[in-house]
């Protein structure tokens, strides 16, 4: 089992809230570690989607590299919670390397505004 810390980015499938299975490997951002479970949220490149960014639930991510290699945004109203095995069995992006601190707590900021 892989060691993770809040920062870090997976690249999977996993499921939505609404139980669908993305088509294609997504990535994930993780902004909590529980003793057997990840809290990530979804990040979407923002090429094509720029309109997005103005909608309260999405958070552009200006300083993304490492680990995204694009321009990106996070969803926070895409929480879940996987096992660490589930995480085990997907990519770890950028050998491991952390978001930007900076940007990390913003995004823990927003997530927890979002959720108030």
């Amino acid at each position: 089992m892989r060691l993770y810390s809040v920062g870090q980015a997976l690249l999977g499938r996993i499921r939505f809230a609404d139980g669908g299975l993305p088509e294609y490997d997504r990535p994930y951002l993780i902004v909590s570690i529980n003793e057997d479970s990840l809290d990530v949220l979804n990040i979407s490149s923002v090429k094509g989607k720029e309109r997005k960014l103005i909608f309260p639930s999405n958070l552009e991510i200006i300083n993304y590299n490492p680990p995204f290699r694009k321009p990106s945004f996070v969803k926070l109203d895409s929480l879940v919670t996987i096992e660490k095995s589930v995480a085990d069995s997907m990519i770890l992006l950028d050998s491991g390397k952390p978001l930007n601190s900076y940007e990390m707590v913003k995004i823990l900021d927003a997530l927890k505004e979002f959720n108030d």
